[in-house]
């Protein structure tokens, strides 16, 4: 049985990550040289013939002067953009239907707050819930949660 056993001693390594930090930050870069050993033990003469370990690279990685900083370009705040990782189906948002809305207005009503609930069927454009479009009903809900509706 033939068993290789290889030592990578790369304390360089810190060195090299914090050497791409700073080439990435535009900072100024120092160069390295790993420090790689390799050890095998010899296999018994009955076993079979040893096998190789590829060479190792011991020349430092080329490094590109780093580029002048860009301006980002979409100022919008992470929060507010909306992100989907492809082939990952999305959740469907909650539909709702006219009777839910109104059962939730009925609760807001008798809290006192009619008329934050007509200002909020202005700001809709319509007079009553029932000339909400279907495609509204769900702003319209967060709406009203935001008022204090269980819905």
């Amino acid at each position: 049985m033939l068993e290789a056993r290889i030592t990578i001693e790369a304390p360089e390594l810190t060195a090299a990550i914090n050497n791409l930090a700073a080439a990435i930050g535009g900072k100024n870069v120092q160069t390295f040289a790993p420090n790689v050993s390799v050890t095998q033990t010899q296999p018994p003469a009955s076993a079979q013939p040893p096998v190789t370990a590829p060479p190792v690279n011991t020349q430092p990685p080329a490094m590109n002067p780093p580029a002048a900083p860009q301006p980002p370009v979409n100022q919008t705040p992470a929060s507010a953009q909306n992100y989907a990782a492809p082939g990952v189906p999305l959740a469907q948002p909650p539909q709702y239907t006219v009777d839910q809305i109104m059962a939730a207005g009925a609760m807001l009503m008798d809290a006192g707050k009619a008329n934050e609930l007509i200002n909020l069927l202005h700001s809709f454009g319509v007079q009553a819930v029932m000339d909400l479009k279907q495609e509204q009903l769900g702003a319209f809900a967060t709406a009203m949660r935001e008022m204090g509706a269980k819905i």
